[in-house]
């Protein structure tokens, strides 16, 4: 992973240095070189966790443990991610009240998703008590 790190970290400073350079002559490419480069990283990114996490998966099957609390934790970790990045992307155009509906609406997605497992979690309560 430190070799990947490098790497990732090389493409963050290229583009950067590219989407200042552009920026004074046209706004438009640097924000796309900065959108471009930010997806890349990111599918990269997708690709480097995606064996630790089906590791950690089957590895959790082989005990017998549920694996839907993984897979709850791994989609809300995805959200915030994607979150995020549009934030983050809304406000380099200036857009900050986009960037905080953005984030707004991710929240409202990590909560939607969650609450199965918040019922889950109240049956399970409400069984001991009773």
């Amino acid at each position: 992973m430190n070799g990947e790190l490098v790497k990732i970290l090389a493409v963050c400073l290229i583009a950067a240095v590219l989407a200042i350079t552009v920026k004074s002559k046209s706004a438009e490419y640097a924000f796309a070189i900065a959108i471009a480069a930010g997806i890349l990283i990111s599918l990269r990114l997708i690709g480097i966790i995606m064996p630790a996490i089906k590791s950690f998966d089957a590895l959790l099957q082989n005990y017998g443990v549920e694996t839907e609390y993984l897979s709850v934790a791994i989609k809300a970790v995805g959200i915030s991610y994607l979150t995020s990045f549009i934030a983050d992307s809304c406000r380099d155009c200036g857009q900050i009240s986009l960037a905080s509906k953005a984030e707004f609406a991710g929240k409202c997605a990590i909560f939607i998703l969650s609450l199965p497992l918040l019922i889950s979690v109240l049956n399970t309560a409400i069984g001991f008590v009773k």
